[in-house]
């Protein structure tokens, strides 16, 4: 049996309605899953901005001592945490689950993004030293340091603030020594520094993408970066 015109123009007016139903549902089921992975991402404290935030050119000192700016993010996921060497808490625990999520990345299938240590102790911490405490971490995380109008400029960007340094008084304790030193006889640092403890998140395009709040694990870690970088 032929159509008629009349009922050729409804079948076809029929199958763009389904097709613009079908997309429609489509859409609503990517949304709702953005939706699921950006509250799974919130329950872990990460916060991916809606509009990604264009970061000013710098130029600081890596702990090889080349320069690193702003055009070295672009090309890789970037995990940028501002501290100290001589942080006595916050900065070495943040750092050893930074480690610990790094390890457990596979790079066959993960990408592979830098850690970066930015220093809110400029004066104290130089390339030499950066490369020494990063030792105890991973040899392939990048440490920061230069001039301090560069660093407080980035970290106004990351919305990283610290304070100067506050001195602060260390007991001594006596010992009588059998030769070796004690563990309490190797305490160093007479001083602090208060800044905040967020990682900021870089994407390739070398903008401020997302940002994970404390407390950090590295398994939180592992999750939200794989979830950022879909």
């Amino acid at each position: 049996m032929q159509l008629t015109q009349k009922r050729k123009t409804a079948f076809i007016a029929f199958l763009a309605l389904d097709a613009l139903v079908v997309i429609a549902l489509i859409a609503l089921f990517l949304i709702r899953g953005e939706r699921e992975s950006e509250a799974a991402l919130r329950e872990i404290g990460v916060t991916i901005y809606p509009e990604v935030r264009a970061l000013s050119d710098f130029r600081l000192l890596d702990q090889q001592g080349e320069f690193f700016t702003k055009a070295d993010f672009q090309g890789h996921w970037n995990l940028v945490f501002f501290g100290f060497t001589h942080c006595p808490d916050i900065c070495p625990l943040t750092m050893a689950e930074l480690s610990q999520f790094y390890a457990s990345l596979d790079f066959s299938e993960d990408e592979k993004p830098r850690v970066l240590l930015v220093t809110v102790d400029p004066g104290q911490d130089d390339p030499e030293s950066m490369a020494a405490y990063l030792a105890n971490y991973n040899e392939e995380f990048i440490g920061l340091s230069g001039d301090p109008g560069q660093i407080a400029q980035l970290a106004a960007e990351l919305y990283v603030g610290y304070g100067d340094a506050i001195k602060t008084e260390v007991a001594a304790t006596s010992h009588e020594h059998t030769g070796a030193d004690t563990e309490d006889d190797a305490v160093q640092g007479d001083y602090l520094i208060e800044h905040s403890a967020h990682i900021a998140v870089i994407n390739p395009q070398g903008d401020y993408y997302a940002v994970m709040r404390a407390p950090h694990r590295d398994r939180d870690l592992v999750t939200a970066f794989r979830e950022l970088v879909k």
